[in-house]
């Protein structure tokens, strides 16, 4: 088996293991209210029913546009990873992992949606009262490293494809 789809199915299935079993522990186990901080004053784990999009948005759109939006643009993103997938060398491996990586957690945000209609939520990141961001999931962290990966990679790093296969 080429090392591409070995990094794709380790990583991503790793990755959805992760993001699936973290969200049916805290599903189960947490209630609106509860609040577990385990970095203060950085990290409390709480749980959140996200009906919108990233961080959030397009929270307040129209069930049926958010419906539509919410499973057509995963799926959409899901056939393109795949297909550059398939065009990828044996030998780009930051770029295999990136893209297992966004596959991993599209799937995991994609699987609660089909289930719940909502994605659960349960990191969350703040400094006192200056700072917040949304809560996410171990699904949105791998989709945010992927990407960071690529980004890195596409402007910092040489080509892969000019480094040779071992």
């Amino acid at each position: 088996m080429k090392r591409k789809y070995l990094i794709l199915f380790s990583l991503s299935g790793l990755i959805l293991t992760c993001d699936q079993l973290t969200k049916h522990l805290v599903h189960s186990h947490f209630t609106a209210e509860t609040n577990i901080s385990v970095l203060p004053p950085f990290v409390s784990l709480i749980l959140t029913r996200n009906t919108g999009f990233a961080f959030g948005l397009l929270k307040t759109a129209p069930a049926s546009l958010r419906d539509i939006f919410f499973i057509a643009v995963p799926v959409f993103a899901l056939i393109l990873i795949v297909l550059i997938f398939i065009k990828l060398q044996d030998n780009q491996m930051l770029t295999s992992v990136a893209l297992a990586s966004i596959l991993g957690g599209a799937i995991g945000n994609l699987i609660d949606r089909l289930q719940y209609g909502y994605v659960i939520d349960f990191i969350d990141f703040h400094w006192r009262e200056l700072f917040h961001l949304p809560p996410f999931n171990v699904a949105d962290c791998s989709i945010i490293l992927g990407v960071g990966i690529m980004f890195i990679n596409t402007l910092f790093l040489r080509k892969e494809s000019e480094i040779p296969s071992t």
